[in-house]
């Protein structure tokens, strides 16, 4: 071997970690505020003390399902850069790269299944109990919350493959569709899941804000902007950017209403609206997209003119 490979097995294990490793990163937001499940309407229990709550995984909660998708989504695209970084420097191969992705959705599973069987062991099953092979509301939102965040997974994993092995122009894409969720990510170390926010947090969140445009900008200059792939995917990671913060949007007013809930159509159609209008000049989301365009295009140049000046002259 040389000096930089490793066995398939050590890059199993190193792969492994670094998956297991990117998900728990993901969480991080729900780990620190002590993984308590959040007050539920319908809980058998009746207590008015989260610290009664059980330990659970992921925050179910209709409240937090922005916070559920994006603390997911970032774990698979944290997994897609370190699988990224270690491929180019010779540690992880084809193996290794299985295995990342095999750690970060093997975690990521267990915490929706572990989140899922502590949900519905404490729910109220009587609430609206059916015949005829009804459900009961309780088990309908659990079902809902569990094949949501399921679906959560697998785009995570699709992020991650991406991330790790696309070309940049691909690789992009899916960083813009992380860089939404980080935004929502951030958030959430502010401010926990179904919580207010408080007076000393607003500052904080008004800077967060501009998190997705840098983060977008910035995987624009990595990318560059010198061939018809790369124009397209910048123009493609810009749309999500725009798309993406709308929809953050939508979704939480339309699941945090509790008026709302009980009526599906009603829902769908509250969110559509709300969606609509924050893609407008209204909903502010048009000037994160000027400013990812800009660190983009300057972050672009100026790599491009480091590398030239950095580049090694070719051997006479």
């Amino acid at each position: 071997m040389h000096g930089g490979e490793r066995s398939s097995a050590q890059q199993i294990v190193i792969g492994t970690g670094a998956g297991v490793g990117s998900a728990v990163v993901g969480l991080l937001p729900w780990i620190v505020t002590g993984m308590r499940l959040p007050l539920q309407n319908t809980w058998a229990t009746p207590t008015t003390d989260p610290s009664d709550m059980p330990i659970a995984l992921l925050p179910f909660s209709q409240y937090a399902v922005t916070t559920i998708a994006a603390v997911l989504l970032v774990g698979g695209a944290v997994t897609g850069i370190v699988v990224r970084v270690l491929r180019g420097r010779g540690v992880l191969g084809r193996s290794g790269s299985l295995a990342a992705l095999g750690g970060l959705v093997g975690l990521q599973v267990v915490a929706v299944v572990e989140t899922a069987v502590v949900t519905g062991a404490g729910m109220r099953m009587d609430g609206t109990p059916g015949t005829g092979g009804e459900i009961s509301a309780s088990q309908l939102y659990v079902v809902a919350l569990t094949v949501g965040s399921l679906v959560c997974v697998a785009v995570a994993a699709v992020t991650a493959a991406l991330v790790a092995r696309a070309a940049p122009a691909g690789a992009l894409v899916a960083l813009a569709l992380a860089a939404v969720a980080l935004g929502v990510w951030a958030d959430a170390l502010v401010v926990p899941p179904v919580e207010a926010v408080g007076a000393g947090a607003a500052p904080v969140l008004a800077v967060l804000r501009w998190l997705p445009a840098v983060a977008v900008g910035a995987a624009i200059a990595w990318t560059g902007l010198l061939t018809i792939g790369q124009g397209i995917g910048a123009v493609v990671a810009l749309g999500i950017l725009w798309t993406g913060a709308a929809l953050v949007t939508a979704v939480s007013y339309a699941f945090g209403s509790r008026v709302l809930l009980p009526y599906p159509v009603e829902m769908v159609s509250a969110g559509a609206t709300v969606f609509v209008v924050a893609m407008g000049p209204a909903g502010a989301t048009l000037l994160p997209v000027v400013v990812a365009v800009v660190i983009g295009v300057v972050g672009a140049v100026a790599v491009r003119w480091w590398t030239q000046r950095h580049r090694r002259p070719a051997a006479v």
